[in-house]
């Protein structure tokens, strides 16, 4: 009988703790096991026509706080004002770079995209081909 009293009070004694604490009803296996979502950072779309267009897109986590650097095969980069500064992800996850490429060098180069979430930091590169 004793025994059946003190287990019934750990667990009340467990439950107080646990609501007083986090208000949680997982335990703590249950807690362990959930994950956070996982980053995702990928491009859509990466092309140029050398002074004409250029354009990167990228889908990834919505809020997202986004860098580019975009790299030519003549060694320099892009240094138009539409790649400068921090882009966010619109709702749905998207966002994109438009800009008006400037090199002597048609061939191949790369683009360079970083992405902040929750502090979380994440690289993905493309290559692509200057037109």
């Amino acid at each position: 009988m004793l025994r059946v009293w003190a287990s019934k009070v750990a667990l009340a004694v467990m439950l107080a703790v646990a609501l007083f604490v986090g208000g949680s009803t997982l335990g703590p296996t249950q807690a362990a096991t959930q994950k956070a979502p996982a980053l995702t950072l990928t491009f859509t779309c990466a092309s140029a026509v050398d002074y004409s267009y250029g354009q990167i897109c990228v889908h990834t986590h919505a809020g997202m706080a986004l860098a580019i650097t975009v790299h030519y095969c003549s060694g320099y980069n892009a240094v138009s004002n539409s790649l400068k500064g921090t882009r966010y992800a619109n709702s749905a996850g998207n966002a994109s770079w438009a800009w008006r490429p400037m090199t002597k060098c048609r061939g191949m180069a790369t683009a360079t995209v970083r992405g902040i979430w929750h502090g979380i930091t994440l690289w993905r590169i493309v290559t692509f081909k200057v037109r």
